[in-house]
């Protein structure tokens, strides 16, 4: 007599957007005492099948005795990944035959040590059931589509709600799998995308507990937030462990080397990515080649660079990867072969047609070529591909206005703005195309728009204080201007262009000592930083804040309260500026004029 077909119901997506019921029939009792039901078995030892094997031959002597009570087996790991059935739950407690285990202990079968966990080849626990894997995938599935939603949500109340939502979600899959380490690899990227690293270190250490130190892809996420707290020793430990675990992980060969690059061990880096290709020959990875072969760009060996570029695009996955492409075409593009630069943006765009960072990088060379039209089509295709990048319809505007078209260059940045309101390097630019039209009361807006979009500490941010700042230095605002060269200096201590074009303000009112402190000050980002603690303290006196500019100062000062709300245990440090009261102001005499430093602009590549 066949068994009735069980229910198993899976957490599905369906046209209703509920749970999906589908009726499985069960395989027979396949020489058990219960159906095979949704909890699949764990695997068994060989000595283990003998000993049951034992015990059920005994039973079939003994002419019908009567069987132990099944042992209870829970299922609470199913809770909250999707609406299993209550049978379900409830027939997942009598999934192995206790005579056959009680068979098998007269048999003399192994058991293993109390406290030790046995493992499959999957890296899984032994002996407890496990649920469909299909209700983990949907959950994580779920849970980064939210995440995604939330990140590009504008209303913070609904962004941390959303991420709440997220965080709790990424925990029921850790109860309910917490042999699986992508729930910690999720959870452990959300909490250092809010900065909370030192949760984020507790949870990999537990989920490399977990697994038993056999998931790589946990080992490559720890060392790379290692590396991001500046724990270098602890990243290569961490990066060696992952090795350890699967040596054709090549994350983790890649991280490691990136790491070394960093560090100014080029030679070690180099030694890596070469073992990381050794590793992985059957399954070639092309950013370990892009990796090696721009490092050799980089150390001026052009030829060996376009060798690991040929090698790369010749394996399958490599021939695919538009990056490779892209690197390849920009290395040759720095060394001013015309003629290669075209034919490689071009393979590129055969093997991926919708790449928007190969469109742009092309379209930016077509540019500098002098070739408008070219351009002005592969940003015009670029942005039918990819409706909603920002990047390209910035670039489009920039193209529009050096060609005259200020009113096509308005209407491609507000439609960047709509698209993207985050992206900062658009109202950045929007901005200084107004300044330049001595719109400075827009400009002004679409500064201010562009630093509150963006994260506090940001140093792409100083790019807009930079440009705000000559735009008042420009109105005759050079009292404003001074707190607005702190906030881009504050934002990126290794910004040359903010640092000289502050110290040629200086130099041109009359401060002379001032401009000197200045330059050396940003010679000595590269090497030292050293913060005073009264760095945002006023210049001008306790009625700086008085008149028309009083918003702005006090805007001004917000950010600066975010800034510091913000702040991380590796907190960078400026130098002391002297007040101004301070510094003797010569007579005027002639000076010598010098060129201006122009604005800095950001890169898309």
């Amino acid at each position: 007599m066949r068994p009735a077909t069980l229910p198993v119901e899976l957490s599905a997506p369906c046209c209703s957007g509920r749970g999906v019921v589908l009726e499985r029939p069960a395989r027979g009792w396949q020489r058990r005492q219960g159906p095979v039901l949704a909890s699949q078995p764990a695997r068994r030892t060989h000595q283990q099948q003998q000993g049951s094997g034992g015990g059920r031959a005994a039973a079939a002597a003994g002419g019908g005795g009567t069987p132990a009570h099944p042992s209870t087996r829970t299922a609470a790991y199913a809770a909250g990944l999707g609406s299993f059935a209550s049978s379900m739950a409830a027939a997942a407690t009598a999934t192995e035959a206790p005579a056959a285990e009680a068979a098998g202990q007269r048999q003399g079968a192994q058991q293993p040590p109390a406290g030790e966990a046995q493992r499959d080849s999957d890296g899984l626990l032994r002996n407890r059931p496990r649920p469909l894997k299909i209700n983990l995938d949907l959950a994580l599935y779920r849970a980064r589509q939210k995440r995604l939603v939330a990140n590009s949500s504008r209303m913070l109340s609904d962004r941390s709600r959303m991420l709440r939502e997220v965080e709790e979600a990424l925990r029921r899959c850790m109860e309910a799998f917490p042999e699986d380490g992508r729930p910690y690899v999720s959870l452990g990227k959300l909490m250092v995308q809010q900065r909370r690293y030192k949760e984020a270190l507790a949870l990999y250490e537990e989920g490399c507990t977990a697994t038993g130190g056999t998931n790589a892809h946990i080992w490559s996420a720890w060392a790379y937030l290692a590396a991001k707290m500046g724990n270098v020793g602890l990243a290569r430990k961490l990066y060696d462990a992952a090795i350890v675990a699967n040596p054709t992980h090549a994350a983790a060969w890649h991280g490691w080397g990136l790491l070394e690059k960093d560090q100014g061990n080029y030679l070690r880096a180099r030694d890596l990515w070469l073992q990381g290709i050794q590793s992985l020959r059957r399954n070639p990875n092309p950013y370990l080649y892009q990796s090696l072969a721009v490092l050799a760009a980089e150390m001026d060996c052009v030829e060996e660079a376009r060798k690991w570029f040929r090698e790369g695009t010749r394996t399958l996955t490599g021939k695919a990867s538009h990056a490779l492409w892209q690197a390849w075409a920009l290395m040759e593009q720095r060394q001013g072969d015309k003629a290669m630069v075209r034919p490689l943006y071009k393979r590129g765009l055969e093997v991926s047609p919708r790449s928007r960072y190969l469109h742009l990088a092309w379209a930016l060379w077509e540019k500098e070529q002098g070739d408008v039209e070219e351009a002005r089509r592969l940003f015009k295709q670029g942005n039918e591909r990819n409706p909603r990048d920002a990047a390209i319809l910035q670039a489009w505007g920039l193209l529009e206005e050096e060609a005259g078209n200020i009113d096509e260059a308005r209407r491609l940045f507000k439609r960047a703005s709509k698209v993207d309101p985050n992206h900062l390097h658009v109202w950045q630019a929007w901005g200084c195309m107004e300044y330049r039209q001595q719109k400075y009361d827009t400009a002004r807006e679409l500064f201010q728009q562009g630093i509150w979009v963006a994260p506090p500490r940001a140093p792409a941010v100083c790019l807009i204080f930079q440009a705000w700042a000559m735009l008042e230095r420009d109105a005759g605002n050079p009292e404003l201007a001074r707190e607005l060269f702190k906030c881009a200096v504050k934002a990126d201590p290794k910004s040359e262009p903010s640092w000289l074009v502050w110290a040629q303000m200086e130099e041109d009112l009359g401060f002379l000592q001032r401009a000197a402190e200045l330059r050396s000050f940003n010679m000595q980002e590269h090497t030292e930083i050293v913060k005073p603690a009264n760095f945002a303290s006023g210049l001008g006196g306790e009625d700086k804040g008085a008149g028309l500019l009083a918003p702005i100062f006090g805007q001004i000062a917000k950010w600066f309260k975010r800034y510091e709300e913000s702040g991380s245990d590796s907190d960078i440090e400026l130098p002391e500026l002297l007040p101004l009261d301070a510094v003797p102001k010569p007579e005027p005499e002639p000076l010598v004029a010098h060129a201006c430093p122009e604005l800095s602009a950001p890169v898309y590549f």
